[in-house]
């Protein structure tokens, strides 16, 4: 599967859950540790930098909830182990500055990732669906009618439901009307 059908599956249900968030939610705060302390005596000034990608990769892979943890996480962890004095947690401005600089970017791909995933699963177009055969299913929400498919993700927006209602009445006596013309049973 192409890399843009992997993100699009992971956008419409994020793989992980249950069970598994919280070693992964473990994981995507030790990684960039660990990487960090290995370049901790030839890098310095760039706390905050290796876990901006795992909080990324957080928001794809788990509910925005868990990811946001991640980052509260990446914040602490990189201001007591990597920002002098070390092992005080918010020691003065510079710290303060680094930490809402590292959340802001956190929040900002955070919000991004939960809107693609909004747009992902309410956006027209196919989807991968059972293989089964599948219904239609109409629904409402707030005043708009929408078709969704058992056992698919996305949804399509019909319009108004005082519109749709009129094209659906219309559309069966166009279907009865053809039946009759073509003298074929209901």
């Amino acid at each position: 599967m192409s890399l843009v059908g992997v993100l699009k599956r992971w956008l419409v249900e994020p793989p992980v859950f249950d069970a598994m968030v919280l070693p992964c939610a473990f994981a995507a705060v030790t990684v960039p540790t660990a990487l960090r302390f290995v370049v901790d005596d030839h890098i310095s000034g760039v706390a905050f930098s290796p876990y901006l990608p795992f909080v990324l990769i957080a928001a794809l892979l788990m509910d925005w909830r868990y990811a946001a943890l991640v980052a509260l996480a990446s914040a602490a962890v990189a201001d007591m182990m990597f920002i002098d004095p070390r092992f005080v947690p918010i020691a003065g401005p510079t710290d303060v500055f680094g930490i809402l600089v590292f959340l802001g970017t956190s929040a900002l791909m955070l919000t991004l990732v939960r809107a693609a995933r909004y747009f992902v699963r309410n956006s027209p177009g196919p989807v991968a669906c059972e293989s089964k055969a599948t219904g239609i299913i109409f629904s409402l929400e707030d005043g708009q009618a929408w078709a969704s498919w058992s056992g698919c993700g996305s949804r399509q927006r019909l319009g108004p439901e005082e519109e749709v209602a009129g094209m659906m009445k219309d559309f069966l006596a166009q279907v009865e009307i053809g039946r009759r013309l073509n003298r074929q049973p209901l």
